[in-house]
């Protein structure tokens, strides 16, 4: 028997404490193999609550193996901010990315900030077809190397898989990489649901995040439009269309779904597995395969028939989410079809009521053990060097449910008794996760579990925009056309800073905003007073500061910024956070109201508020850890000849 398969044997055992005594006494560069089970937005204090409560054994163990800590976040600290920072060990300032949401200064057009979709060069037309001779683009945003480029260049092997902030995996380097945060649906999207119904009205609001579309039966068959991705082959492409028939029979309150490549039969309430939507171009000769989920909500009196955000076929992926090509179609292969999008769970449909919780959670659990099985794939083949996995189940499904641990949340009162007490149990199932990482440990092991935030209340919305009206610093032709679209009635030539994005505040400056109205060399001054009122800003309802800190970036504070970065970013207190208006470019009448979305959590606040969370197998002496110092980190105990940006918390 191999010296690796005794070990891992050894750790399976009820002698396991022997094995994992050896992982204690690492010296630098002595680890064979390191895990990295990136747990997106797991919160210190609950994992802490949750573990004294025996509710996470396995944690409770691998901290007393090693070192449990609250981990430094980033500023600010959103998703594809702190996974930029874990993956290049640098900050915003260097790796470029500060926000969701960023904005062409000329134009004012936000954009996604971690990829972009360029257009074709050069193309022969037809008639109405248009055959493009230069394909379209697919470009990562994020700057700087990644940390396992150092550890490639060692010859050392390394997989990630659900990697975030990676679409396009071009900086692969020779890694096994699957995409997961940032990766798009078919669409070429964030994600977008479909909802099919003959009772259209009893969706109320304007459904953002998705599509309610009217259908009606003919002798108890609906014929269902349903959008692809656009059609790059005709003028203005135009979405790819293809018709979903849906058979329903109310005796038995069920429907047969039929996409013309795939079928599913569902009862009331039940979900679908994934099933085969294509979309021909060209007259069928070139097809883009995708994959959805339906869930039943009702047949009668009225259809009620939700279709998932259109994920990429991993099998056949219309985009690059993979390296090498064929890595997602082996792991389809082996696994069958999983979800693509880098949101996985559609966290839109229950804000806009087309799923309720009970059937947004079976989603979600549904989610959560297709992300264990692709981790249980990935350690099976894991002999040496880096292996990593990312799970999305904490981060969207908190944002969510946090109303159910929050007494003073304005939806507490809204989660189903179905719904109670998921939270902990959520906690949980990611102990699970933990404890099977855990099993494939061996002596020449070191695990690390960590977060890139945690969590806190998102009781109220601070409309930005509309405090810095109030103050002065912007100017409104027209107050009600300014509630409508993005920055609608806004009088540029006496408006010196917006807010777009989350936490992002930027300055209309001359020179650089078109119309720009403040001279750069009075930006460090008007700063100055902005993060002053900012900071002394008073909620009225509740006598509490919306805003606990600031970092201005603009007026010359920070060298060598790209044009795209914001003149400041806010850190919302706890309990607060910038308004759903705000972040594409609206004002409210309120400058501070109520948040009464079920999305009644969040972390994109004062980076002290949510730190995140570090377990390592073994005690890591290094003071204060921040997330990125965990690439380092992983590159120091593999023996790595070079070591990335950051520092290396196993040194005293």
């Amino acid at each position: 028997m191999r010296r690796r398969e005794f070990l891992r044997l050894a750790a399976l055992a009820p002698a396991a404490a022997l094995a994992f005594s050896c992982a204690r006494r690492f010296r630098r560069g002595r680890a064979r193999r390191v895990i990295l089970i990136g747990i997106d937005g797991m919160d210190p204090g609950l994992a802490r609550s949750y573990m004294d409560a025996g509710l996470m054994p396995n944690c409770s163990r691998l901290a007393r193996m090693g070192s449990f800590s609250p981990l430094r976040t980033e500023f600010p600290p959103q998703s594809p901010v702190a996974w930029s920072s874990f993956i290049t060990g640098t900050g915003p300032e260097s790796h470029g990315i500060f926000d969701f949401i960023h904005r062409d200064p000329v134009t004012l057009a936000p954009y996604l900030s971690t990829s972009a979709v360029e257009p074709g060069g050069r193309d022969l037309r037809l008639g109405s077809l248009r055959l493009p001779l230069e394909g379209s683009a697919t470009r990562l945003l994020r700057a700087g190397d990644p940390f396992w480029r150092h550890l490639r260049e060692d010859g050392m092997p390394v997989t990630l898989m659900k990697l975030p902030v990676d679409f396009p995996p071009v900086s692969a380097h020779g890694a096994r990489i699957l995409c997961g945060l940032g990766t798009p649906d078919v669409r070429g999207s964030q994600g977008s649901f479909t909802f099919f119904t003959d009772n259209p009205m009893r969706i109320s609001d304007d459904t953002a995040g998705g599509l309610v579309i009217a259908v009606r039966a003919e002798d108890g068959r609906y014929s269902c439009p349903l959008d692809g991705p656009p059609d790059g082959f005709r003028d203005g492409s135009p979405a790819c269309r293809t018709w979903i028939t849906v058979t329903a029979d109310p005796v038995s309150d069920g429907v047969l779904v039929e996409t013309g490549s795939g079928s599913a039969v569902l009862g009331r309430g039940e979900w679908s597995g994934w099933v085969p939507v294509e979309f021909g171009m060209l007259g069928g000769l070139s097809k883009v395969r995708s994959i959805a989920r339906f869930h039943l909500r009702s047949v009668s009196p009225h259809l009620e028939l939700y279709v998932s955000p259109l994920n990429m076929d991993p099998a056949h992926p219309s985009l690059p989410i993979c390296s090498p090509r064929g890595y997602a179609p082996d792991l389809a292969f082996s696994l069958g079809p999983f979800h693509t999008k880098g949101f996985p769970e559609d966290t839109k449909a229950l804000s806009r009521g087309v799923l309720d919780d009970v059937s947004y959670l079976g989603q979600a659990f549904d989610l959560y053990h297709e992300q264990l099985s692709l981790m249980r794939e990935g350690l099976g083949g894991f002999d040496e060097g880096l292996f990593f996995f990312y799970f999305s189940t904490l981060d969207l499904n908190v944002h969510m449910f946090y109303r159910d641990i929050d007494g003073l949340s304005p939806t507490h009162s809204t989660v189903m008794d179905g719904a109670r007490g998921i939270v902990p149990r959520l906690y949980s199932m990611m102990d699970g996760a933990v404890g099977e990482a855990m099993e494939a440990m061996d002596g020449d092991t070191m695990l690390l579990v960590f977060s890139d935030h945690g969590f806190s209340p998102f009781r109220r919305g601070f409309n930005l925009n509309s405090w810095l009206a109030a103050e002065g610093y912007a100017r409104l032709f027209d107050p009600v056309a300014a509630r409508g679209e993005m920055f609608a009635g806004t009088d540029w030539s006496s408006t010196s800073a917006y807010g777009l994005g989350i936490n992002s505040l930027y300055l209309n400056l001359r020179g650089r905003e078109e119309g720009g109205s403040v001279d750069p060399a009075q930006a460090s001054a008007l700063l100055d007073r902005i993060a002053s009122g900012l900071l002394s800003a008073v909620d009225p309802a509740t006598g509490l500061h919306p805003v606990s800190n600031v970092r201005v970036l603009g007026g010359g504070r920070v060298a060598g910024l790209p044009p795209h970065a914001p003149d400041m970013l806010v850190g919302y207190a706890s309990g607060y956070r910038s308004s759903w208006d705000t972040s594409l470019g609206g004002y409210s009448e309120e400058v501070i109201s109520d948040n009464t979305d079920p999305w009644s959590g969040d972390h994109c606040m004062d980076p002290d508020a949510v730190p995140g969370v570090l377990l390592s197998s073994m005690p890591l002496p290094g003071a204060s850890p921040a997330l990125r110092d965990i690439g380092r980190t992983a590159c120091s105990f593999l023996g790595s000849t070079t070591l990335p940006p950051g520092k290396d918390l196993g040194d005293g």
